[in-house]
């Protein structure tokens, strides 16, 4: 499907129908960086905190601190699955028992993913830009643009 098949149909005063194909303007290598889709630059944690038993989350937040408060307030120190939201829907908290242990072991906390946009091609000048509306979710860190705390990571 092209970019032009998904847009809206005028009708003209003659009754013929044809597309739509003012699209939104591609500005210094960005689509929609003015209205990106709402996911980019949320960060994905594995978190491991050790009590007599062993849980393992999967944290979804913009920043570590958010993923630590969220933490705070939503583990669980039962035998069950750990399943809630933080203060949107994007921010999510899995966990789960999965080994029974001693002692007092740190806490460690392992950056596993993000949200980025992608890299796209202009069909018409064949120019590369990132499109900010169509995100995608990326374990390779070379590929992420945010420092746990949400600031921004320098590229050379």
């Amino acid at each position: 499907m092209g970019v032009y098949d998904i847009l809206p149909l005028i009708i003209t005063k003659r009754g013929n129908m044809k597309a739509n194909k003012q699209l939104p303007p591609i500005i210094n290598g960005t689509y929609k960086k003015d209205n990106p889709d709402l996911e980019i630059g949320y960060q994905k944690w594995e978190v491991k905190k050790v009590y007599e038993v062993e849980m393992t989350y999967e944290i979804v937040a913009k920043t570590k601190e958010d993923a630590e408060n969220l933490l705070d307030k939503e583990e669980k120190i039962r035998l069950e699955e750990v399943d809630a939201y933080g203060r949107t829907f994007r921010e999510t908290i899995k966990g789960q028992h999965s080994n029974d242990m001693q002692g007092d072991e740190p806490t460690t906390w392992t950056k596993i993913e993000e949200c980025v946009p992608t890299e796209d091609n202009d069909l018409e000048t064949n120019e590369s830009f990132l499109n900010y509306e169509d995100p995608n979710w990326t374990t390779h860190d070379f590929e992420w643009n945010k420092n746990e705390d949400g600031t921004n990571i320098e590229k050379k």
